[in-house]
């Protein structure tokens, strides 16, 4: 879901702004972006504190840091750049 979030933002703010309330689209992606780095956050935090099995430990982390840190990077450029 963060993923989903993270890249697909700006359309989902465009559809959001059409379809439930005429508010700036900047708004629901601010929304938006803000809840997938808290996700990748959650996530990052959980597998730190070993609720999972300790022999697939590396795995997760390594996953997290590959697949959600361009992903929050790249949705907060997208923000700074909306933001101007």
């Amino acid at each position: 879901m963060a993923t989903i979030l993270g890249i697909f933002g700006q359309g989902i703010s465009y559809f959001m702004n059409e379809n439930i309330a005429k508010i700036y689209p900047i708004y629901y992606l601010t929304g938006l972006t803000m809840i997938s780095v808290f996700l990748y956050l959650v996530t990052y935090i959980s597998i730190k504190k070993k609720k999972i099995v300790k022999d697939k430990f590396g795995v997760y982390p390594f996953a997290i840091c590959a697949i959600g840190l361009p992903t929050s990077l790249w949705s907060l450029f997208i923000l700074a750049m909306w933001w101007g």
